[in-house]
């Protein structure tokens, strides 16, 4: 027998072992948390839906998170909260899913079923809501930004404000994904938010839920120099921001003289479209590498397009509600010495996520962490702005010291 006979032989029995070896590693899960499920006061027939949804959503986290190396890890950690102490079938799979966010990180989530939808119309443009982002850190639930325009924007929550409660019930203990759940409801109805300073000061805000549109791109001239606020990374935005660039272009009278890109209280995005920004600015240079699990899906993107408005001085006004995408784009002209940064420190969550089916609802899976073009990491650091000002109540300091850098005073 040759070898490449013998060679393909040994490979086809390898495959058959390591199938093997993955059947019985379903089957030892299933009956894990079907076991839990039992413990917590659950019959075999009611909690078997539950135990497929669930190991379904662990094998797709498995399979893909940056973290995650095998399936059985993760289904220890469901199934020893399951079964710690009798309760609901509804309660015990929240609890287990819920874990697995706490074991692996604060942006891999199972999403129900009316969560799924409303991430999947959100990234369009239009959803329903209050009109925040919310993110986890230290197990409190706090605000990364209110979106322009929005219910939650005119009660004045504002960035690093912390959820207490929700209708007078508090949130302690509770996930992101229940938090979430709990504000959101039908458009029209109120919801009462208890709510945190960073100076710890509280105070109730009622607020009524309604359609949040998304306008993600808003320009006006300052004189000579085109001030232009991107609010979020929602697909076409980048198309957007430059065909506002071109129209500000042609009102300036004598032309313009610089670009003030205003991404504060943006939380984030599409990660394509923050690199369809950068470039927009950028030539053929480094704009950020994300590196995930498995070498071969780490990724170095570099810009392609010609360079819009080339030469104009240019800031970008970044604070601790610049997340994800706006982290890209800022730390992309910071690091290539295209724009100047001012304001505050950003976000830092220099994570990627992808969104995935399940049989009911879906799935937010980390697979990869993203590092700026000078390959400093940004995920729980954030970016340092080269010229730091504080916010103000009154006026916009940020915005004057962005147009007096722009304008060379």
């Amino acid at each position: 027998m040759s070898n490449l006979r013998i060679a393909l032989r040994l490979t086809a029995v390898a495959v058959l072992l390591l199938t093997a070896q993955a059947a019985r590693a379903d089957r030892a899960d299933r009956a894990l948390l079907l076991q839990a499920f039992q413990k917590a006061g659950q019959s075999e027939r009611s909690a078997e839906p539950k135990v497929e949804l669930l190991d379904e959503i662990i094998e797709k986290i498995a399979a893909r998170h940056i973290d995650a190396r095998s399936t059985h890890p993760l289904a220890e950690k469901a199934a020893a909260v399951i079964a710690a102490k009798p309760t609901s079938l509804e309660d015990g799979f929240a609890a287990a899913t819920a874990e697995l966010t706490h074991v692996l990180d604060p942006h891999t989530a199972y999403l129900p079923p009316g969560e799924w939808k409303d991430m999947q119309v959100s990234v369009s443009g239009k959803f329903s809501g209050v009109g925040m982002e919310l993110s986890m850190k230290d197990k409190k639930v706090m605000v990364v930004s209110p979106i322009d325009g929005s219910p939650a924007e005119a009660a004045g929550i504002k960035t690093d404000d912390q959820v207490m409660a929700v209708d007078g019930t508090s949130v302690e203990g509770q996930t992101l994904t229940q938090v979430v759940t709990r504000i959101r409801g039908p458009v029209g109805q109120d919801v009462r938010l208890l709510m945190r300073r960073p100076d710890g000061k509280e105070r109730e805000v009622t607020i009524t839920r309604d359609i949040i549109r998304l306008h993600p791109v808003k320009g006006r001239l300052e004189g000579d120099v085109a001030v232009v606020r991107v609010s979020q990374f929602s697909g076409g935005v980048s198309a957007m921001l430059r065909l506002e660039l071109m129209g500000l272009e042609k009102q300036a009278a004598f032309g313009l003289k610089g670009v003030v890109l205003d991404l504060r209280r943006n939380p984030g995005g599409l990660l394509d479209e923050a690199v369809r920004m950068a470039d927009l600015f950028l030539g053929a240079v480094p704009i950020v590498s994300t590196k995930a699990r498995e070498a071969g899906d780490s990724e170095d993107r570099t810009g392609r397009a010609g360079e819009i408005l080339p030469g104009l001085p240019m800031v970008v006004l970044i604070d601790g509600g610049s997340a994800s995408a706006s982290e890209i784009v800022a730390g992309a002209l910071k690091d290539n010495k295209r724009a100047t940064l001012v304001g505050q420190k950003s976000y830092g969550k220099g994570s990627v996520q992808v969104l995935q089916d399940v049989s009911e609802g879906g799935i937010r899976v980390t697979i990869a962490r993203y590092f700026r073009p000078s390959q400093q990491p940004v995920d729980g650091i954030g970016i340092t702005p080269d010229i730091d000002v504080a916010p103000a109540e009154t006026g916009d300091p940020q915005l004057d010291r962005a147009l007096a850098v722009v304008r060379g005073k």
